[in-house]
């Protein structure tokens, strides 16, 4: 014969998270693994999910918003909660799966950006060698134009860019 559950009070989260946390799972979040900065006492939610409002175990923050987003979006598209265990084991088997040797256009490398430090040495070498030639403009794209390129390559100086 199975115990009834008993229902806690608020004053006795904290008390029965570091028994769990420290008894029951060495220390450490059931999903990561890594020792929680702050722990939270997951369970099943009955509002939400219609689920049994039972303790399941002590994770870090990161995996209990992590589990609450997925529980919230099968509600969201419409996926049976029961099912959420087998379609969470079918991502991870889709996200360690080989991978189409094709990169997506969104992540089409961003363009660096000249700093204007850097650019301003190679303006002031630029013309103290050619007085007479037009001056030099920072191009207000920032990017490093051809130009500029073989004014860096002429002076053997390496231009410096933004962080992306």
């Amino acid at each position: 014969m199975h115990k009834q559950p008993r229902q806690l009070k608020s004053t006795a989260i904290a008390s029965l998270r570091n028994w769990i946390l420290n008894k029951r799972q060495d220390g450490k979040c059931l999903i990561c693994g890594n020792e929680p900065k702050r722990p939270c006492l997951d369970h099943d939610h009955i509002k939400r999910i219609k689920g049994t409002g039972l303790i399941r175990g002590v994770l870090c923050s990161s995996c209990n918003v992590f589990i609450a987003k997925s529980e919230n979006n099968c509600i969201r598209y419409g996926i049976k909660i029961k099912e959420l265990p087998d379609i969470l084991r079918s991502v991870a088997n889709y996200l360690e799966k080989k991978q189409y040797p094709y990169i997506h256009p969104s992540e089409k490398p961003k363009e660096l950006k000249l700093k204007k430090n850097s650019f301003k040495k190679i303006k002031k070498l630029y013309h103290k060698d050619f007085p007479n030639r037009k001056q030099l403009e920072y191009p207000k794209s920032k990017k490093l134009t051809k130009l500029l390129k073989d004014i860096y390559e002429t002076y053997n100086i390496s231009p410096e860019f933004l962080k992306n």
